[in-house]
């Protein structure tokens, strides 16, 4: 993968303008990987070539940044643009939807987040059309995208990350999502989308 990154990119280069630019060099980093993401370049990435430009934590600081506010133009977009029509389409389904989102969204956003796998702009664009706070919908993406956005900086690193290490994190994840997605069905299982 890093060979086919190094095709289109220079990561030395990318890095040398970025710290030689301070903090426009950052901002500029994050802006144009949040711009990425949101139109759908894969997360994991935009966390390889952090990593393999800027090492471990400016690595995942500099991912997690770009990755979250990417989700969150995203869900902007949504918001603004396409929350209007799905209404006046469908109504009674946005209405259902709202209702659902309401009991623990951090939760269930959470539990969206660590699932490894799944299409992270068609979450970013449903919860856009939902009655959800942004500011939840950020926080609770910035700390679901953290363990696999680490993983991936760490591969873009370079550091000797085994198949058994991957192995016990994807265990990890899918436990937590699991045990997330069972409360969640637990509590509204009573009362589905009404």
């Amino acid at each position: 993968m890093l060979p086919l990154i190094e095709s289109y990119i220079d990561p030395k280069a990318l890095a040398e303008w970025v710290n030689q630019n301070g903090f426009l060099g950052i901002s500029s980093f994050v802006m144009l990987g949040a711009i990425a993401a949101a139109i759908g370049l894969p997360r994991q990435l935009i966390a390889l070539i952090a990593g393999y430009s800027f090492g471990l934590l400016q690595g995942i600081l500099l991912a997690i940044s770009s990755i979250s506010l990417g989700a969150l133009l995203t869900f902007w977009f949504a918001r603004f643009f396409a929350r209007p029509w799905v209404q006046r389409r469908f109504p009674e389904a946005t209405c259902k939807i709202d209702n659902f989102i309401t009991e623990q969204p951090f939760l269930k956003i959470l539990t969206i987040r660590f699932l490894p796998f799944g299409t992270n702009m068609l979450t970013n664009l449903v919860a856009g059309t939902t009655k959800l706070s942004a500011m939840i919908f950020f926080s609770a993406s910035f700390l679901g995208f953290l363990p696999q956005s680490t993983l991936f900086v760490m591969a873009g690193n370079g550091l000797n990350i085994n198949s058994s290490s991957q192995v016990i994190l994807s265990t990890v994840l899918l436990a937590c999502s699991a045990l997330l997605t069972l409360l969640i069905y637990k509590q509204h299982k009573h009362h589905p989308l009404q």
